[in-house]
């Protein structure tokens, strides 16, 4: 057996294998010099061999004062190699300045041919990006003299920086160009294959060099000619606004350190013609995709409102004047119909609709055509992960439900978010009769989230405002219709519900609500419900939330549901009260076993008679798994239902008992 001491032993030479590295590197006062720490750095070893292998940088790290971002190991083994590292790499590393974090400013010059610049982003303190790349806070501001006395600092990144690069044998070299010429000379440029031309030609026609060449720092987002399985953008349809909108101002956005769906104001923001643009990311298949978005706010005759949508096709390439990004079609304009966004992605098999439009063509295809026969038109598009949700799986089988389905992800208007929010909507009828969408708009800051309500199942809006010649789509997490929540799960997720779930839990009732056995019908007052009640009976409201009084309110709730063999939708009740001549319905409610309530069908929807009042249900037939939800806009309760002093003195009596009793052992037994 090995003695502690040994074990102790290799222990500590363990310990100082893994981590000697990174404590060398977190402290000053370390005897090596920058060049000796990397070579004695094991993690550091990629950065320092393509240095050593690189004469100019080897000989300025020795010889000069000298910044380094120095990528760690596994920085290398996420990057592509490429045959001209040795050639790009090592001097695009390294600035002539030695700087500590707290000194960096906008940009640092690198060292490589022409001096290209390295794009600072400061999100706080101790986040830091250099282009696309995170310092790594705890390994940076390493300060050392070289063997000649000069000053140098050393910073370990988490990725390794990218500068633009020539194609092989080129005929002319370009050397740290602006956007302008990137544009120009993009032939001569390794840019995998894709052409500028189109867009190039564009801008030389409505002679707009300038907004390119613009000093500073900015960003650009340039339209490639052509991307499979994209559709095409008529040329003619680029014009001096639309250019704009593909330059960010006095912003490098660079995608590492940009927050997602922040919204950034174009140049073609103005007084007339609002235009943001904002950047996120999918996941699709086994790659993470990231997208721009350009968002016009405010349009005019020419530009309509609403987002579109472009694939950055090759990211972060750093210029003169700030970073370049490769985008699969021009934004801004709005060129297609809504069948034809569909139809876009049907040869994009991991992309964000794929599934969606698949769903459609299996279900017979006329869906599509529907959609191109209306002038206007907001569809709600479940994205692929909502098909893959596996609790629905058994209902995508069936084409004549899912294709009835579909008429419930469409209004026969045009709805962007900033419509439902300036006109305060909250419903409106779907194609599906009797089938209205519900909405809820949070907002949190500057950042604005619509959710909605369908067929029972509760949807976040993922993607939004996305324009089309007659209509705007939103792209949304789950698939309407079709229930994938238990009734309790229902009440715990309804941002309008939230007072009955309430009530429900702090009283238990909410226990029984999760068994698949059973099937419940619920007459759910929403909010608006308890406010009503706070307006009118004050004391009985704030009692009933209190948590002694949970009995009570658990008596109220259980006069709202029923427990039965099925649940009963709205139009089970109405033929039910036609088969009585129109006369009351009997429910037998876990309170009450002989409650009657009578039934009307109108335009505005179903309302319910209790106790000779009519009661508007907001929204009929919200489908769970194991029963239906109606949710009601009164809560059933009246003077005669609830005595809240008898309770405190029922309360009070019961104490007391208990306190008499509690003497009486204590007299016999003592």
């Amino acid at each position: 057996m090995k003695s502690s001491a040994t074990t102790g032993f290799a222990s500590a030479v363990f310990l100082v294998l893994l981590c000697g590295s990174t404590i060398a590197l977190s402290f000053n006062g370390n005897d090596k010099t920058v060049i000796d720490t990397l070579a004695w750095t094991s993690d550091l070893s990629e950065i320092y061999s393509i240095i050593e292998r690189n004469q100019i940088a080897n000989t300025t790290i020795h010889l000069r004062s000298v910044t380094v971002f120095a990528p760690h190991n596994e920085a290398f083994l996420k990057s592509t190699k490429q045959d001209n590292d040795d050639e790009y790499l090592p001097c695009y590393h390294i600035t002539n300045v030695p700087m500590k974090l707290e000194q960096l400013g906008k940009s640092v010059f690198s060292e490589l041919d022409g001096n290209p610049p390295m794009w600072i982003t400061k999100k706080s303190p101790e986040e830091i990006y250099v282009n696309q790349a995170k310092v790594v806070y705890h390994l940076a501001n390493y300060e050392h003299n070289n063997t000649y006395g000069k000053p140098q600092v050393l910073h370990v990144i988490d990725q390794v920086l990218q500068p633009l690069r020539m194609k092989r044998n080129s005929p002319q070299n370009v050397y740290n160009p602006n956007a302008w010429e990137f544009m120009e000379n993009a032939e001569y440029l390794d840019l995998d294959s894709y052409h500028t031309n189109t867009f190039l030609q564009r801008v030389q026609d409505l002679d707009k060099k300038s907004v390119f060449s613009n000093q500073g720092g900015h960003t650009f987002f340039i339209p490639v000619d052509e991307v499979a399985n994209y559709p095409k953008v008529r040329p003619e349809k680029i014009d001096v606004k639309v250019i704009d909108a593909h330059i960010v101002p006095d912003n490098v956005l660079f995608l590492g350190p940009t927050n997602e769906d922040e919204q950034f104001k174009t140049l073609a923001f103005t007084d007339m013609l609002k235009v943001f643009a904002s950047l996120s990311k999918a996941e699709e298949g086994d790659k993470t995709k990231y997208y721009v978005s350009s968002d016009t706010v405010v349009g005019d005759g020419v530009h309509p409102t609403g987002a579109v949508v472009a694939e950055i096709v090759k990211a972060n390439i750093p210029v003169r004047n700030g970073v370049v990004h490769l985008i699969s079609r021009p934004l801004m304009i709005v060129d297609n119909t809504v069948k034809q966004f569909i139809e876009s992605y049907k040869d994009r098999e991991d992309s964000v609709l794929h599934r969606f439009y698949e769903e459609i063509m299996n279900s017979g295809g006329d869906f599509l055509e529907k959609l191109t026969g209306m002038p206007n038109v907001t569809l709600f598009a479940p994205s692929n992960a909502a098909f893959n949700d596996q609790s629905i799986q058994s209902y995508l089988t069936n084409r004549t439900y899912i294709r009835s389905l579909l008429d419930l992800h469409i209004v026969s208007r045009r709805l962007s978010i900033d419509d439902i929010v300036a006109e305060s909507i909250d419903k409106v009828p779907t194609e599906v009769p009797r089938k209205d969408l519900f909405f809820n708009v949070v907002t949190s800051g500057k950042n604005r989230t619509l959710t909605l309500e369908g067929g029972g199942v509760n949807a976040t809006v993922v993607q939004a405002n996305l324009a089309a010649t007659n209509g705007i789509i939103h792209i949304i997490d789950h698939v309407l219709g079709i229930p994938s929540s238990t009734v309790d799960r229902k009440l715990a997720t309804d941002p309008t519900l939230n007072e009955t779930n309430y009530l429900g839990q702090v009283s238990s009732l909410n226990d029984q609500l999760g068994d698949v056995q059973k099937r419940f019908t619920y007459f759910v007052p929403r909010d608006f419900a308890w406010k009503r009640l706070a307006i009118d009976n004050p004391s009985v409201y704030k009692k009933l939330f209190m948590p002694e009084y949970s009995n009570i309110a658990r008596q109220i709730l259980e006069r709202h549901l029923i427990i039965a063999d099925k649940a009963y939708t709205m139009d089970d009740l109405r033929k039910e009260a036609n088969n009585n001549y129109n006369l009351s319905v009997k429910l037998p409610t876990v309170r009450d076993v002989s409650m009657y309530i009578k039934i009307k069908d109108s335009a505005e929807g179903y309302s319910i008679e209790w106790r000779n009042e009519w009661i508007h249900v907001h929204r009929s037939d919200v489908r769970c798994t194991n029963g239906i939800i109606h949710v009601i806009d009164k809560v059933l309760i009246d003077d005669n239902d609830i005595d809240v002093n008898a309770a405190i003195a029922t309360k009070s009596m019961t104490a007391l008992v208990l306190v008499m009793a509690q003497c009486l052992v204590f007299y016999y037994f003592n």
